[in-house]
């Protein structure tokens, strides 16, 4: 691949900061759009990628990226000394496609990413927000994470934040018995939650949300009840566990109905587990007595201490990433050398018409046949010289 490739990115994730820097970055669809319009108008053709584990802005060009981005995390209310990770030219692009591949996430191999990749990608290109290139590069990603689900162990064994989640808990109960499990949120994390449950566990899961009605059908496909937020605080005097994956930009379990909850446990302890970016579950809970608290830091902590050892799985998804990324640089290649191969193209032409017209002038008697035969023949001889120019620009550039 070419070494002077202008493709970028910067950004923050959990290699770099926790929970309470990461949510300062969380944005939703819309934030997403007025970002990337900004960007947009101050000429940088961007991707800006926003999930649990990571805020990117991926662009290309001379555009100076990396000072919006930390201007957009001060707005935001990041601290100027924040841990960024950054990446140039080729470094950028690998570091994509492993995103997309699910091989640089909190849980290895997980799942949702590569649709979070793709949505990011659309939303770009829905404002005329990337380029020709960065649609090649996007494109090459998201098809290096489709082979690494189709064609690698870590696909035919997919992982995911929710999966994750509900092995962790279940280390601390009798699977044969029945759990009882609150579960607040009606969205990819909480239905990857339900279907957890349903596969591993004897588990009756109560589905809590703002509009009960929307989540019927979801309930219904995963054997939940479902039932008002409002009667978490009900539910969870019977309940072994507490999981919180919701939207919303605030808390919506506060540390105070988690200590009334205590009090009317009898001693007994909820194991509660955040799986929202913004946290849903509000930080000082962690302190009370009778409550055990995770979040996504001590979710990554606790069940994958060695995602980034070497493993079977792991090296043949890493060999597959490389063998993409050596398609996209001959692709890349192709396209930086395409107008100079016209050019030269144009010209053998030409030099093969007048070389051609210039011999049939010395040969006025030859007949039209004859003729046809040194026009073609003048044709061939520029096209055998080409052939090999052709291939070593495309291999040199």
């Amino acid at each position: 691949m070419r070494q002077n490739l202008s493709f970028h990115l910067v950004g923050v994730s959990h290699h770099t900061v926790g929970v309470p820097d990461r949510e300062r970055f969380a944005l939703s669809a819309a934030d997403i759009s007025a970002a990337l319009e900004v960007l947009r108008q101050t000429g940088i053709p961007g991707v800006l990628l926003s999930t649990c584990n990571r805020c990117e802005l991926y662009w290309c060009g001379p555009g100076d990226g990396a000072t919006w981005f930390q201007d957009f995390g001060r707005v935001r209310g990041a601290g100027s000394a924040l841990a960024l990770t950054r990446y140039e030219g080729m470094a950028a692009v690998r570091h994509l496609f492993r995103v997309s591949a699910g091989l640089d996430s909190q849980i290895l191999g997980e799942l949702e990413v590569l649709g979070q990749v793709r949505r990011a990608y659309d939303a770009a290109r829905a404002v005329g927000a990337t380029t020709r290139e960065m649609d090649l590069i996007f494109s090459a990603a998201l098809a290096a994470g489709r082979r690494v689900r189709r064609e690698t162990l870590l696909g035919r064994h997919p992982a995911s934040v929710s999966s994750a989640a509900v092995d962790l808990v279940l280390q601390h109960y009798d699977r044969s018995k029945a759990i009882q499990v609150v579960l607040l949120g009606a969205g990819e994390v909480a239905e990857g939650v339900l279907r957890a449950f349903h596969q591993n566990a004897s588990a009756q899961v109560s589905l809590l949300t703002r509009h009960p009605a929307k989540a019927q059908v979801l309930a219904q496909a995963w054997g939940s009840d479902v039932g008002c937020l409002e009667d978490l605080e009900a539910r969870l005097d019977l309940a072994d566990i507490l999981i919180v994956a919701t939207a919303s930009p605030q808390p919506v379990v506060t540390a105070a109905q988690l200590s009334r909850a205590v009090q009317a446990r009898n001693g007994r302890e909820l194991l509660v587990v955040d799986l929202a970016v913004p946290r849903n579950v509000e930080p000082d809970a962690r302190s009370l007595e009778g409550i055990r608290l995770l979040d996504l830091d001590d979710l990554q902590r606790l069940c994958c201490p060695a995602a980034g050892t070497e493993s079977a799985a792991l090296a043949e998804a890493e060999g597959l990433v490389e063998d993409e990324l050596i398609r996209l640089g001959l692709s890349l290649r192709g396209r930086v050398v395409a107008p100079r191969l016209a050019e030269l193209h144009r010209l053998s032409r030409e030099m093969a018409e007048q070389e051609s017209e210039w011999a049939l002038a010395q040969l006025e008697a030859l007949s039209l046949p004859e003729r046809e035969i040194v026009r073609q023949m003048a044709d061939r001889l520029v096209r055998r010289v080409l052939y090999p120019l052709s291939q070593n620009l495309r291999v040199d550039s």
